[in-house]
């Protein structure tokens, strides 16, 4: 739905008594400034209080007027916004309460009394939309409610809060701008719910209401605060479940590092970023998938169904005196510039309302038999795997060995260099020392994935640990079991999992190891398509995004190990797909091998924004973010109406110290798109469901799958660096030894 101007003035009617009508009038577009009380101007014309004959609509008389953050983005010259602009010298139009005075609607007699769209003056004649009215059946509550907690405000913090939060009783929950019209409304039905619940507002009065008299937990005035992360963490030691996002900027990107695992965002506003020509960059997007956190966008419009239920739930709260609400009212027509100008300095404390009762006043072998060659991204779990002296170079038991292996340095920052790694020599034994549950195994092939990069930082309270400096290198890996201490694997095996970058392991953490039951696809598939990448694709496709059979998909990173699969599964259900890469090789690749609709380099655009409407005119209903940064800018405001973005991977992030600000999130509200962050280890008991799905797709040749093999474990540290400056085409795999 658009929230149009749907009501036409009529400065002079037939028929009907003539009568003053003042009204405040839209002067013109403002941009980049605040705006002042000057871009509004005071006028006072006539007009008829009769519904011209034949006109389904009704004449109002306008009782309360709502100011509401929203309108400061109608006040600029939109296109395709989900919103129209305000139209230049004509009233001003928002929500507000009104009495009936004449109808054309059979569903509207005089002296009703009703909420919705109306002009900012005495009298509006409401005569396209009257089905944006709703006729006021409970008086029994003051009707200025009828502006907030009984009106669109009310009814954007009960469906934001249930319908895009799914709280749950003992979680926390952070809400920005919580004096506000909606955020006061928020915070109090978490309370209800039995959450622990803190707000931030811009004064000490805003504070002292949001805990004596609204009832929060615990608030803070953020204009006093150096550190909004420290002041978060301060309130919440164990992290946010649920943010109720009125605000944006620094205060999004503080609260994204101080997420819990598969928190909600809720996005319902972003107040701070009103008045800016170019919205301020968020940095912290990488939160999303560490923390597997879903943002959703959403607006109040799409909800008005729920209007009735929404009543039977607050008006019972309100008579029991359960819930308070404050409101800031200005009197008079005179005073709603004024008001709505504060709105936006911060000015009212809780709901601004207008009173005009009293007026005046991103060797080769090719896939599906032959082998061929990226970029996907995934994770590790949060375990301890072995390395340093737990893979061990000296081993009790068995023959010695000589054991070749890549040693990580120490941390890394900026791009990674070969030498950030060394070849090593030592020894080990062939036996699991007695009383080990765990395996020796023999290294056949290792993977370069571009989460890697993560762990060559010095990582605190991450996802995933950091690599230990003067240890080997670890990452997933398909290898054979010469011998074992667990009953679950017997010598001769082989599996795929996390192993060292070595040529022979010992690996105690044996629960992230994968007996492989089919050896008629090449072993190295197990590094890709069957192993951490296909089902990195599987779930984030599939789980996360909820294709249909239609749509339209975009595939950054594309022919990566990750994405080369997804754009299969999507073709495969029968959806438009479009991939983008960083080299003409990979754009053929993309289309000719893989079968994707169409594919680009985006090295070669300098508008990716424009390059992306050239392949989706009517917009992106699935984008697989393998990439961020500028390409995730143009994906936002190209995303269609509820769109879906799995968040993967930032490859271009990776190397950076302070990762790239983007800017556009507030098109997440505008098109309601919901952006979910993900690893593939929540997902790997889905892993049987998976092989059925892809392996007779294999043996059909309906998939393909693209290797780019490097030989020798001493070619490893220049494949995983050449990962990050795209030199690889598919998946990167290292041979260290045939099977």
């Amino acid at each position: 739905k658009k929230l149009t101007r749907t009501w036409h003035i009529f400065i002079t009617m037939a028929e009907g008594e003539q009568v003053k009508n003042t009204q405040i009038i839209f002067k013109d577009y403002v941009s980049g400034v605040p705006p002042k009380e000057s871009d509004m101007v005071l006028k006072t014309g006539t007009m008829t209080l009769k519904v011209p004959q034949g006109v389904k609509g009704v004449v109002v008389k306008n009782l309360y007027l709502s100011c509401d953050p929203y309108m400061r983005t109608r006040m600029r010259k939109l296109q395709g916004s989900y919103v129209e602009s305000f139209t230049r010298g004509s009233p001003i139009v928002g929500f507000g309460v009104a009495k009936v005075l004449d109808s054309g609607d059979p569903d509207f007699k005089e002296g009703d009394l009703v909420w919705g769209m109306t002009g900012w003056e005495e009298y509006s004649l409401i005569i396209t939309a009257t089905e944006t009215l709703f006729k006021i059946e409970h008086t029994d509550v003051p009707l200025s409610y009828y502006t907030g907690l009984l009106g669109m405000p009310g009814i954007t913090a009960y469906v934001g809060f249930y319908e895009i939060c799914d709280p749950k009783k003992g979680e926390k929950v952070f809400i920005s701008a919580a004096s506000g019209a909606v955020g006061q409304i928020v915070g109090q039905f978490a309370k209800l719910l039995g959450c622990y619940v803190v707000g931030s507002a811009g004064t000490k009065e805003k504070v002292d209401l949001l805990k004596n008299k609204i009832g929060f937990d615990e608030a803070f005035n953020y204009k006093e605060e150096k550190d909004l992360s420290a002041a978060l963490k301060r309130y919440f030691p164990d992290g946010i479940d649920v943010y109720f996002e009125n605000v944006g900027g620094a205060m999004l990107d503080a609260v994204l590092v101080n997420m819990r695992l598969r928190g909600r965002i809720a996005f319902c506003g972003l107040i701070s970023q009103y008045n800016r020509e170019k919205p301020e960059g968020i940095h912290n997007l990488n939160c999303l998938i560490a923390k597997r956190v879903r943002a959703e966008g959403f607006l109040v419009l799409d909800y008005f169904h729920r209007y009735p239920k929404f009543l039977d739930m607050v008006l019972p709260y309100i008579k029991q005196g359960k819930i308070s609400y404050v409101e800031d009212i200005a009197e008079g027509l005179e005073s709603a510039p004024t008001a709505l100008v504060g709105l936006f300095s911060g000015r009212n404390v809780g709901k601004q309302v207008h009173d005009l009762k009293h007026l005046n006043c991103k060797r080769r072998r090719h896939g599906g038999g032959e082998k061929e060659r990226g970029g996907g991204d995934r994770a590790t779990a949060p375990l301890k795997f072995r390395n340093d002296d737990e893979f061990g170079t000296t081993m009790a038991g068995g023959d010695q060995v000589k054991n070749k292996q890549i040693i990580f340095k120490d941390y890394v920052s900026g791009f990674p260099k070969e030498s950030d790694m060394v070849l090593k020599t030592g020894t080990t034994g062939l036996k699991v020392p007695q009383g080990v549950k765990g395996v020796v195994v023999k290294n056949l092939y290792l993977s370069c994935d571009p989460y890697m990069r993560s762990r060559m930082r010095d990582l605190r309270g991450s996802y995933v640990e950091p690599f230990t400096p003067g240890s080997p290198v670890v990452g997933y890996g398909v290898a054979k079991v010469l011998d074992s201490g667990d009953p679950n694997f017997k010598e001769g095996d082989l599996v795929w999992g996390m192993t060292g970058w070595e040529e022979y392991s010992l690996i105690t953490a044996t629960e992230t190891l994968f007996k492989i039951q089919h050896t008629d696809v090449p072993l190295s598939y197990y590094t890709g398509l069957l192993g951490m990448p296909g089902m990195t694709a599987y779930a984030g496709f599939y789980e996360i995004c909820s294709p249909k059979k239609g749509e339209s998909v975009f595939v950054s990173a594309a022919s990566g190990a990750v994405g080369q699969l997804v754009g299969q599964f999507a073709k495969l259900l029968g959806c438009y797909v479009v991939g983008s890469a960083g080299t003409k090789e990979k754009v053929d690749l993309l289309k000719n091998k893989f079968g994707f609709d169409e594919a680009f380099n985006y090295k070669e655009e300098k508008d990716l924004d424009a390059a992306l409407k050239r392949y989706f005119p009517n917009g992106i209903d699935i984008y697989f973010e393998n990439v961020g940064g500028e390409m995730l800018d143009a994906v936002l405001v190209n995303m269609r109406l509820r769109g879906r973005i799995a968040v993967c991977g930032l490859i271009s992030q990776y190397n950076l110290e302070k990762p790239e600000g983007v800017h556009n999130l507030f098109c997440l509200i505008t098109k309601r798109v919901r952006m979910e962050g993900f690893l593939v280890f929540d997902y790997y008991h889905l892993y049987p469901k998976f092989l059925e799905t892809v392996l007779p797709y294999i043996k059909e040749g309906k998939i393909s799958y693209v290797e780019d093999i490097a030989e020798g474990l001493e070619s490893a540290p220049a494949a995983l660096v050449g990962l990050f400056s795209g030199r690889n085409v598919g998946k990167q795999v290292v041979v260290v030894a045939e099977e």
